[in-house]
């Protein structure tokens, strides 16, 4: 047994790094340092996986806001000819209005007129001038 702890000690010294101490003034093993350094790659491996998903992340978030900026402006431009369409289709109604104001009016006139023609043939029947009276506009 005292071979086998010779050993060991003998591997301990060797494995030690001469010049490095932890605080309480203690050298630092090899394998001490090794397995702090298999950590850190660990933690940095970890740490460039996530930069990776989140870049990943970046490009598909980059992608969807491309995607939606497209469709706004589709949005305005079909808001726009909208627009354009319903404007026209205003000007056409004004115009439509103004013309069955104008016919309306005309109408009226010629139902005035109508009545006084009427009334003249009702004078007339009762004259017994005339019978019948055939009126024809013109």
């Amino acid at each position: 047994m005292d071979q086998h702890k010779l050993r060991s000690a003998g591997v301990q010294e060797k494995l030690e790094i001469i010049g490095v101490e932890d605080e309480a003034g203690n050298p630092i093993s090899a394998l001490t340092i090794l397995s702090l350094l298999e950590r850190v790659a660990g933690i940095i491996d970890n740490v460039q996986s996530c930069q990776q998903r989140m870049e990943e992340r970046q490009l598909e978030l980059e992608n969807n806001i491309k995607t939606v900026q497209g469709d706004v402006l589709k949005l305005a431009k079909d808001h726009s000819d909208t627009s354009g369409t319903v404007e026209k289709l205003l000007q056409k109604t004004r115009k439509v209005s103004a013309n069955v104001k104008e016919v309306r009016t005309r109408v009226e006139k010629q139902n005035v007129r109508v009545k006084k023609v009427e009334s003249t043939q009702d004078e007339l029947l009762t004259r017994n001038k005339f019978r019948v009276v055939i009126y024809q506009n013109l």
